[in-house]
């Protein structure tokens, strides 16, 4: 009986270790036949933003710059192929928190969007990654007290005026780099 156990769990495990999913083949080629010579940043007409406080037209906007700034330095020229590519990212969510809702709340800013590689000069779509996400998460000390938290959190928020932004679009980016560049 035990050896009938034992057979049956080998097979179940020669099973789903055959379910391993792999990328296709033509979307690594396809990728890799490419090189990101523009970036166009759009936003989707119901894209949820939030911690945008008094003017938050004139914020999303300098986060969108700060987000296209960031794409172009670490996307341009990747994955490295002949055919010139344009990547078109519609932004569905642009969640870039507060200095201060993350020093006292804790929010956690983030982007979910949908990333379109295509031929820059046909306009054809090449490959398409939907649900591209990036975050920031906010909270930093916790469990070393709420005080030591909001040092923490303070400290981790200084610098540039954007920083929150910078901070998301490097973790945006990245993601996007990874997808570019799978193989």
């Amino acid at each position: 009986m035990r050896i009938v156990r034992f057979l049956t769990l080998l097979l179940l495990a020669a099973t789903l270790a055959s379910c391993v999913t792999t990328t296709d083949p033509r979307l690594i080629a396809a990728l890799q036949r490419t090189s990101v010579r523009e970036i166009r940043i759009e936003l989707a007409p119901d894209v949820k933003t939030f911690g945008f406080g008094d003017k938050p037209d004139q914020q999303v906007q300098e986060a969108v710059r700060t987000l296209q700034a960031t794409m172009a330095k670490e996307l341009i020229g990747v994955p490295g192929g002949p055919t010139r590519g344009r990547l078109v990212v519609t932004l569905h969510v642009f969640d870039v928190t507060t200095k201060q809702a993350r020093i006292i709340g804790g929010h956690d800013s983030m982007i979910d969007g949908t990333v379109q590689l295509e031929d820059a000069k046909t306009g054809q779509l090449i490959a398409e990654a939907q649900n591209i996400h990036g975050e920031d998460l906010s909270m930093r000390g916790s469990g070393y007290g709420v005080i030591v938290a909001v040092a923490i959190n303070a400290a981790t928020t200084s610098g540039a005026p954007d920083i929150m932004a910078q901070r998301l679009s490097k973790s945006f980016t990245r993601n996007v780099k990874t997808w570019l560049t799978q193989k």
